[in-house]
């Protein structure tokens, strides 16, 4: 599934091309993702000016005077960036965006993916409870430590937990405490505030890292056919059989949360 980075990278690739341009037509060729396209969605775009191209979590939203699209990509979503007289239809292909010069085209075959149309961004049930962005000024070493406080799940389903801070996924979620030096397993109420510290710390590295990757992955983003062909990261734990630091450590593999996890029993504490 994308994670803040590959979503963070995609947001980019979009806003370059759909930033200002007028929507001159909105058409859904398959209208069943996780939850149906709404058929009105066509209403509000068709001749309206795209204001704003942001990123909420893992939420893509493309603003506009009257309201904004709420886009996901679920586990397989992709956007196709094709010329005007590119009538290029596919298998999976469930909506097309279509300005001036080019069409912007959702493919999705696991049909996990989403759309939605809201009034005001901010109260949407799907944005309004929202944590911290975790590359924002508002995750600190006191948010954490306060809110991890009386919390005794694991500090991994702590930081994945997305009204706490939204888009650290299973990979970035081991790759940061790896770096900050604690095991997955530690209970969230026994964080001290120096491993706090070193959390956030660890969380802003590996997702920046990350999306520099990406956006360096994805330059010619337009040219894209449409395969999920996320850039391959140089990962320092998940899925590695032994310890870059120990050496000759084996990685400990678990499931936390349903979800696999990759630590050090050595390094992390």
């Amino acid at each position: 599934m994308p994670e803040l980075p590959e979503v963070e990278t995609i947001k980019n690739a979009l806003e370059k091309v759909l930033n200002k341009q007028v929507i001159t037509d909105f058409e859904i060729y398959n209208s069943k993702l996780r939850w149906k396209i709404q058929k009105n969605i066509k209403k509000y775009l068709k001749k309206n000016i795209v204001r704003k191209i942001s990123r909420r979590g893992k939420y893509i939203c493309i603003s506009f005077k009257n309201g904004s699209l709420i886009i996901h990509l679920g586990m397989t979503g992709v956007f196709k960036i094709l010329s005007r007289d590119n009538n290029l239809i596919e298998k999976h292909d469930h909506y097309q965006i279509t300005i001036k010069k080019y069409r912007i085209i959702f493919n999705d075959i696991r049909k996990f993916g989403s759309l939605h149309w809201t009034n005001i961004l901010n109260e949407h049930p799907l944005i309004k409870n929202l944590g911290v962005e975790p590359l924002d000024k508002d995750l600190t070493e006191k948010y954490i430590f306060q809110k991890s406080r009386k919390r005794k799940l694991s500090i991994k389903n702590f930081i994945m937990d997305q009204k706490i801070v939204v888009g650290v996924g299973n990979i970035y979620a081991s790759e940061a405490l790896f770096l900050s030096k604690i095991n997955p397993n530690k209970k969230s109420y026994k964080l001290k505030k120096s491993e706090c510290k070193n959390l956030v710390l660890s969380i802003k590295k590996v997702l920046i890292k990350s999306v520099k990757a990406g956006g360096t992955t994805l330059r010619n983003y337009k040219q894209i056919d449409g395969t999920p062909g996320y850039f391959k990261q140089k990962l320092l734990v998940y899925g590695k059989e032994f310890c870059p630091i120990c050496k000759k450590s084996k990685i400990t593999k678990t499931k936390i949360g349903g979800r696999m996890s990759y630590y050090c029993r050595k390094c992390q504490k």
